[in-house]
């Protein structure tokens, strides 16, 4: 059954609007659209049984759009000549476990392959952003580093001691490095550069008050300077190994100290002082530190609920006279929904709003934050970016993870597969595609403009014009039937069919 709502016009010129009389002819040429559709979306079973590709009906696959004569109100209309903002990227992470995934049991061309099919954006979905770790992070195993750790899950920073020299030497012997390498060389080789944007989880365990990484309690405010070189030898370190790093975040979920790997509580306050110690060694304040790093620093990296924290702390950069050290203010989605992002927009519309942390699974579904349907109302709540967390694990799921979330039933299915055992074969899940709807289309520097009304019968939309003058509109149907809508564009209009449980993509 086929359930028909002429939902959706798109009028490119300022003259016609929903209540102007359209030409119906068709004129000019007809838009292209691809559509990719769920199945069986956040089942464990695609880690243990993986159903096959062929059983996903819609796979970035193109679907007809057909001209038509007439249509019906309700309408959307796309009007270009309102701009919001421009768009820094989509991905997801580069993390150990993802990394490990990545390199298990491939030579160096079936690894170039696989980032290849992330980042290509004509062969692969065209991803260009990944964030990356500081240290260790949840999904990581430094025991299968050389260089031992001192504990038992393999916890690690980049200097294990005060008089122990700074080191990256356990991400090399990882292949973290290699790996980044690689990415940066697919992304230019495919004209898809790519950007790292990286977080810790921990400052050393030497700078909390309990001496640890885990349940170590909050950074001491003795070591902020010092702690702020650590981040500025990780950049450079970084940049010595060829890997520019766009921006950092100065801790991962800092309202949350987890029991069982590292993380640490720093209130508002406490980052406030923490970045104003990072901001100035970064950028030589006082001629002491060296060269000046231009690297973004975003605060927050929390969930959406703590925006009253980011606006408050925000407040306090602009009363000391220090607004500009502050780049933008990044968000995870495990507590709270995305209209925090406009909220925080609206209080300091110079500053980004960025989506740092989520995954997603399926079309949609009645949790606002657990659906690529999400991503359309994240991109319209201001955030200029969508990272998506943790790309890629092998089907037993504790190898390279010692973190909790490494038993099945526990971690959602990844975008991408590793077989078991000594394969080198490696498989998709239909978020490999949902995520292609939105990353192979929408590109760097695109600019958000306004479709109004958003959301028709829980079908959401929104549409960008990219660099290179084409404009693309990304529509959501969460519903089990299909939805028939109308899309027009220069007074020239078309028909087309959006599937069950799918993102759809239309191109001009």
């Amino acid at each position: 059954m086929i359930f028909r709502i002429s939902c959706l016009l798109l009028c490119f010129l300022p003259g016609l609007s929903a209540c102007a009389t359209p030409d119906t002819s068709s004129k000019g040429p007809t838009p292209q659209a691809w559509a990719s559709t769920e199945l069986h979306p956040n089942d464990h079973r695609w880690y243990s049984s993986p159903w096959s590709e062929s059983d996903i009906s819609h796979t970035l696959s193109p679907i007809k759009v057909n001209a038509v004569t007439a249509f019906n109100a309700p309408v959307f209309t796309l009007q270009p000549e309102k701009r919001f903002q421009t768009i820094l990227g989509i991905g997801a992470s580069l993390e150990h476990s993802t990394v490990y995934a990545i390199r298990k049991n491939k030579s160096k061309a079936q690894q170039r392959a696989l980032l290849s099919a992330l980042i290509d954006p004509v062969n692969g979905i065209g991803m260009n952003l990944f964030r990356i770790s500081i240290g260790t992070s949840d999904f990581s195993d430094g025991t299968l580093a050389k260089t031992p750790t001192s504990h038992p899950n393999g916890w690690y920073s980049f200097q294990d001691s005060p008089d122990s020299p700074f080191s990256i030497q356990r991400n090399r012997e990882l292949g973290i490095i290699d790996t980044l390498n690689m990415a940066l060389d697919v992304g230019a080789a495919s004209n898809n550069p790519v950007r790292f944007v990286a977080s810790p989880w921990s400052p050393p365990a030497w700078m909390r008050e309990h001496n640890s990484m885990v349940q170590g309690g909050t950074l001491l405010p003795e070591f902020y300077a010092a702690y702020a070189q650590y981040l500025r030898n990780f950049i450079e370190a970084y940049a010595d190994e060829g890997i520019p790093v766009y921006a950092i975040t100065l801790q991962n979920e800092r309202q949350f100290e987890p029991p069982a790997y590292p993380g640490m509580v720093l209130s508002w306050q406490q980052e406030r002082d923490l970045l104003i110690a990072v901001y100035e060694n970064f950028h030589n304040i006082g001629g002491e530190y060296g060269k000046d790093l231009p690297v973004k620093i975003w605060t927050l990296d929390h969930n959406f609920d703590y925006w009253q924290q980011a606006i408050e702390q925000l407040d306090s950069f602009t009363e000391i006279g220090k607004a500009h050290y502050v780049d933008g203010t990044a968000f995870h989605h495990y507590g709270g929904d995305s209209s925090a992002m406009a909220a925080v927009h609206a209080a300091y519309p110079s500053k980004d709003v960025i989506f740092s942390e989520g995954s997603v699974w399926g079309a949609g579904n009645d949790n606002p934050n657990r659906g690529y349907q999400a991503i359309i109302r994240h991109l319209r709540h201001w955030s200029t970016a969508y990272l998506s967390w943790v790309t890629m694990l092998p089907q037993q799921v504790d190898e390279a993870n010692k973190g909790p979330y490494n038993k099945l039933g526990v971690v959602g299915p990844t975008m991408i597969i590793q077989e078991k055992g000594s394969s080198t074969n490696w498989y998709k899940t239909p978020e490999y595609w949902l995520m292609g709807q939105f990353s192979r289309f929408i590109r760097e520097e695109a600019t958000r403009i306004e479709v109004t009304p958003e959301t028709v019968n829980r079908i959401e939309a929104v549409a960008f014009t990219n660099p290179n003058g084409s404009t693309v509109s990304v529509l959501s149907n969460p519903h089990d039937l299909e939805q028939v809508i109308t899309i027009g564009a220069n007074k020239t209009y078309w028909q087309l069919t959006l599937p069950a449980n799918s993102i759809v993509t239309v191109k001009w």
